[in-house]
C-alpha cells in the first residue's frame, strides 16, 4: 500500500466535499482561511498551516479532521483516548479476573458478595465508557 504525503491546501481551488452524502464541492469563502459546501452547508477551516481541513458545527459534536492527497482522508487524534482506552482495557481485565476469582474461591464471607457487586458494577460502567469511546471515533 503506498501512502501518500498530504498536500497544501490551495485557498484558490474548488475541491469536492468530504461529506460523502450529498457529493457538493467546497467553495473558498472571501477574506477567510475557510471553505463552505454548496449542498451540505458545512464549513471548513485550515489548520495546521493550511495542511489540514477542520469541520465547523455540524450535527454531531465531533470534530473531523481531514488531510488532501488528491482526495480527502480522515485524520483521527489518537493523542486524544489511546492512554485512557489501555487503561480501561487493563482495569476492566483486572476486575474480570477478580470476579473469576471470587467466583474460584467461593468466598462465603461478608465481604465476598458486596466486594463482587462492586467490581461486577465497575467491570460494565468500564465496558459501556470504553464502547462510547469507540463510537465517537467512529
Amino acid at each position: 500500500m503506498h501512502i501518500r504525503k498530504p498536500q497544501k491546501i490551495d485557498l484558490e481551488q474548488i475541491y469536492p466535499c468530504p461529506c460523502p452524502r450529498k457529493r457538493g464541492k467546497l467553495k473558498p469563502i472571501a477574506l477567510t482561511d475557510a471553505f463552505g459546501c454548496d449542498r451540505c452547508s458545512l464549513l471548513f477551516e485550515l489548520e495546521n498551516d493550511g495542511y489540514n481541513l477542520l469541520q465547523l458545527g455540524g450535527i454531531d459534536s465531533q470534530r473531523h479532521t481531514w488531510q488532501w492527497v488528491g482526495e480527502w482522508q480522515a485524520l483521527r487524534d489518537f493523542r486524544k483516548y489511546p492512554l485512557l482506552e489501555t487503561a480501561l482495557i487493563y482495569t476492566a481485565s483486572l476486575l474480570f479476573l477478580g470476579l473469576v476469582m471470587l467466583w474460584a474461591l467461593n468466598l462465603k464471607s461478608a465481604l465476598g458478595i458486596p466486594l463482587a457487586i462492586l467490581l461486577f458494577t465497575l467491570l460494565i460502567l468500564i465496558i459501556w465508557r470504553l464502547l462510547l469511546l469507540r463510537r465517537r471515533d467512529l
